[in-house]
């Protein structure tokens, strides 16, 4: 990716918790200006950790930036907090739909809007042009909606305060397969209609790779793997380990798959 298209730079990041557990160890990701860049891998390979490298939120779980740098539109972040960060307009969906409970939808997508004050009746109904459930839903406590509406409330929370990068945490989690769908085309729109650079982790591949152009691959705090998704699709690599064609006997490691073992630059 050229520079002049790259709104989200991360170069060579190393991140610790508790100043002594290494979690990410080098790893670098650009994320294009109006593009959906996905970011796969396991469980525990780092790709939480990475989006809240971005956001700031690091800090609030006794996680650094030990080495490295994060270029948001050429400016460096990774020293800023998650307030300042959010200011610049990127802001992070953390996995697991956290609503404000005991709000209703409607408060809970104001909430969003705290940040830019002016244009919140003009965002609110952009939202509930792309989350038509919402307006349905705009009087009913957040705690008591369906997890989809409260996903879809989320992302509306977070397009109130007019996000110039959107990181996406899982979410596809726990949904039900024809709401995944139909939060995922919203996704799309929101990218292709509203221009919203979007840097997504997500376990459903297939669904992933459908959505996102380009995706990294992560294990074990490094990227082993990037590349368009069409040509991740057609590698034996990630059809064995990730689209569901491994050996009967259970899930191997990256690093044990045979064509992975013939590519010695990843056995550093």
């Amino acid at each position: 990716m050229g520079e002049n298209n790259t709104i989200l730079k991360i170069s060579n990041i190393e991140v610790r918790y508790h100043e002594v557990i290494l979690v990410l160890k080098g790893i670098s990701i650009e994320v294009p200006a109006g593009g959906i860049v996905a970011l796969l891998g396991a469980n525990g390979a780092g790709k939480s950790t990475t989006l809240k490298a971005v956001s700031g939120l690091l800090k609030h779980e006794d996680g650094e930036i030990t080495d490295g740098a994060i270029e948001f539109l050429g400016e460096r972040i990774h020293r800023l907090e998650a307030e300042e960060i959010s200011k610049r307009g990127v802001f992070q969906i953390i996995e697991g739909r956290r609503v404000f409970d005991h709000l209703t939808v409607e408060e809970n997508l104001l909430v969003g809007g705290h940040l830019r004050p002016t244009g919140l009746k003009e965002r609110l109904d952009m939202v509930f042009k792309y989350f038509p459930r919402l307006k349905e839903r705009r009087n009913v406590i957040a705690g008591f909606v369906s997890g989809g509406e409260q996903q879809m409330c989320v992302i509306g929370r977070a397009m109130m305060a007019m996000p110039r990068l959107m990181l996406l945490d899982e979410p596809s989690m726990g949904l039900a397969p024809l709401l995944i769908k139909e939060i995922f085309e919203i996704i799309q729109r929101l990218n292709k209609q509203e221009g919203i650079p979007i840097l997504l982790v997500e376990q459903n591949v297939k669904l992933a790779l459908t959505v996102a152009p380009h995706a990294y691959v992560m294990e074990n705090g490094r990227i082993v793997m990037d590349d368009t998704s069409e040509k991740l699709k057609e590698n034996p690599d990630i059809r064995d380990f990730y689209l569901g064609l491994t050996d009967v006997g259970g899930r191997k490691s990256f690093r044990d798959v045979k064509h992975y073992k013939r590519r010695k630059r990843w056995l550093t």
